[in-house]
């Protein structure tokens, strides 16, 4: 396993997804146009036997005042691993080194801001532009299920 930290993760981008898409266009005609809040989770999953890693952003995109969701934007990023065998343990799971997440993380959020600036372009929502997170902004949190 200690050859893996060294070992780079050979991987390229196999597909990208619009999972879905909403705008929610507000009931108030006094709400701020310019200024919007962004809920924003990443997910990972993988096919092993595919040599797949999937990174689902999810984003919901609130008002000022963060009480009303105007836009909803889901994507998956779909990443093919070359050496993905290398990174699986004795008990079958894999373990990918941080820098890898990070940076698969990373992609996924900027095709999803491009993904959003492109569909949200001539609607009220052209200026919820995704602002950029560094990786320790970011906080893990562990799902429960598998």
């Amino acid at each position: 396993m200690s050859n893996q930290q060294n070992q780079p993760v050979t991987y390229k981008i196999s597909a990208l997804e619009l999972l879905n898409l909403e705008i929610k266009h507000p009931k108030q005609d006094q709400m701020d146009l310019n200024t919007f809040h962004f809920d924003l989770k990443l997910q990972h999953r993988i096919n092993a036997e595919k040599n797949l890693v999937f990174v689902i952003t999810t984003i919901n995109i609130l008002d000022k005042e963060k009480t009303t969701q105007v836009g909803h934007v889901e994507t998956s990023c779909i990443f093919h691993v070359e050496n993905f065998s290398e990174y699986m343990g004795e008990d079958n799971q894999a373990r990918f080194p941080d820098s890898f997440i990070s940076e698969i993380n990373a992609m996924a959020i900027s095709t999803t801001r491009g993904i959003m600036f492109s569909e949200f372009k001539g609607t009220f929502l052209h200026k919820a532009v995704l602002p950029v997170f560094k990786n320790e902004q970011l906080r893990k949190e562990q799902s429960s299920g598998s």
